[in-house]
């Protein structure tokens, strides 16, 4: 089966390439750039968190449409909307795996996003504060590799107002998708890393028990995708292979259920 892999801030498609590369599987592995995070977005497009919801959801259903149910993997605002999508659109799914993306009423916002939020003081901030060489050296001591860490979104002025478009339109986004975390019946796991001070694993466990998903922690900070790709891969293994295992009418009955 298929697997989709979804990227997180301010990453790319290139931040999921150590976890692929030790998942040695032969079926179709796709790792995704979210519009405007690899080069110029789309004409027109609006980077708030429907649109790439939606944008995500086009592309499990083509990758289903050739292959059948998506095993997808988030990380980041890739955890964010892969679970978003996998409470929308189960029956594309075989499995999901996400991770150090919150989802919950009670969390605070961490302190880089309280300061995009308000309109002209973010501006400020990532003008005058998070520069691309600040960008730099911040995310190579959060472990992404020298050739990577200076190629993110925050390397030009328009991923760095993306990016405070894309969080200004999540202001409330606990309260809006944490219900809905309850429709989530198809197998999961939630990789956490437990070093993490951005959002601590504490918040995964608490979105764990809303979906009766499974928590496996990793030796990591936040960014367990460079941090971890081994640990991560084994992990992944497991879970497709206990999936993969279950009758196909007992996970096509539990999303019918749902979705009735």
């Amino acid at each position: 089966m298929p697997v989709l892999v979804v990227h997180g801030m301010p990453s790319n498609s290139r931040g999921g390439e150590g976890v692929i590369e030790r998942l040695a599987r032969d079926d179709e592995v796709v790792a995704v750039d979210l519009p405007g995070f690899n080069g110029p977005a789309p004409a027109g497009w609006v980077p708030i968190k429907e649109n790439y919801v939606d944008w995500l959801i086009a592309q499990i259903e083509a990758l289903a449409a050739r292959g059948g149910p998506v095993h997808l993997v988030g990380h980041d605002w890739g955890c964010l909307l892969t679970l978003r999508a996998a409470s929308l659109r189960p029956e594309l799914l075989r499995t999901v795996t996400a991770g150090n993306g919150p989802i919950d009423e009670h969390w605070p916002y961490h302190a880089l996003w309280e300061s995009w939020n308000p309109s002209g003081a973010g501006e400020r901030f990532m003008d005058e504060l998070l520069t691309p060489d600040c960008a730099e050296r911040m995310l190579r001591g959060a472990g992404f590799p020298d050739d990577h860490a200076g190629r993110t979104l925050w390397a030009t002025p328009e991923g760095r107002q993306l990016t405070l478009t894309l969080y200004r339109s999540a202001i409330g986004i606990g309260r809006q998708w944490a219900p809905d975390l309850a429709r989530i019946v198809i197998p999961s796991l939630l990789i956490w890393g437990l070093r993490d001070m951005i959002v601590p694993v504490e918040i995964g466990r608490r979105m764990a028990a809303k979906m009766g998903a499974e928590v496996a922690t990793v030796d990591a900070g936040h960014f367990w995708p460079y941090e971890q790709p081994e640990a991560v891969a084994e992990l992944l293994r497991r879970h497709f292979a206990r999936a993969d295992a279950w009758p196909e009418t007992i996970l096509t009955q539990r999303v019918e259920n749902m979705l009735a």
